[in-house]
């Protein structure tokens, strides 16, 4: 039976997700709070993407194939905040409100670039981890599109299927599972501080929410990809600031 020899494998990918990759990057970000160089972060941006897409693969090699692609957390029918008319409306028009605000910065910054520095304040605390050298935007690129695909396919397309009772989980319920992988999915940016897991945490009930509504995981995908990349738009120091694009590239972010 698919219960009997996927059951215990995937409550092991669930516990490596809740248990253990919250603090993977931790100690890499500690350090990099104590002294940022090119080195160090793309460090961290390539150990952040093989334990992503390693642990994406090992989830998709041993569930029912479409499973995490598709959002089915249970037999029965959409929860009732999804499957009310009424309610679903109110939903779509909300999701569409929090993207469109979302998405802002780097739309303006794009078609602006003078209005930068208006959203360069909100980055302050995670600039140890931001991409400043050539080399850092390329590899933020690929950790934006790793972010999106694989955090959306385990957190939201696995996860939250295996809380609600896939595969043997635990069976918490749409709803339930719905909270209790959006705090997995916020724990897991710990490295970020109090606010960072606070912000990930609401952004994990967003995008589980915009599964529901859609059915799948294309949409959450893609503006999970576009909601980090546009850090490249915003953020560009040696752009806007040559001379400390260069001492952050040398770790001496005081000058």
């Amino acid at each position: 039976m698919m219960l009997s020899t996927t059951g215990p494998p995937l409550a092991l990918c669930a516990a490596w997700l809740a248990c253990v990759a919250p603090w993977l990057d931790l100690q890499d970000a500690r350090r990099l709070r104590q002294r940022s160089t090119t080195g160090g972060r793309l460090h961290f941006y390539r150990k952040a993407a093989c334990w992503l897409w390693l642990t994406a693969l090992v989830v998709a090699a041993i569930t029912p194939w479409g499973r995490p692609w598709t959002i089915h957390p249970t037999s029965s029918s959409n929860p009732w905040f999804v499957a009310l008319p009424s309610l679903r409306i109110g939903l779509v028009v909300g999701l569409a409100a929090y993207f469109a605000l979302a998405l802002w910065p780097g739309v303006h910054t794009l078609l602006v670039p003078a209005a930068r520095p208006r959203y360069l304040r909100a980055f302050s605390r995670l600039q140890f981890v931001l991409p400043v050298s050539s080399r850092e935007r390329c590899w933020w690129a690929f950790i934006s599109v790793t972010a999106g695909i694989c955090e959306e396919w385990l957190y939201r397309g696995f996860l939250m299927a295996y809380l609600a009772g896939s595969w043997g989980g635990p069976n918490l319920g749409v709803a339930g599972a719905l909270v209790a992988s959006s705090l997995v999915f916020g724990l897991c940016h710990i490295y970020q501080g109090r606010q960072g897991v606070i912000a990930t945490t609401i952004a994990g009930l967003v995008f589980g929410l915009l599964a529901l509504v859609t059915g799948n995981l294309a949409l959450p995908m893609l503006l999970h990809v576009l909601v980090d990349v546009q850090v490249l738009a915003i953020y560009w120091p040696s752009r806007d600031a040559p001379e400390r694009a260069q001492a952050l590239i040398e770790g001496r972010p005081g000058e």
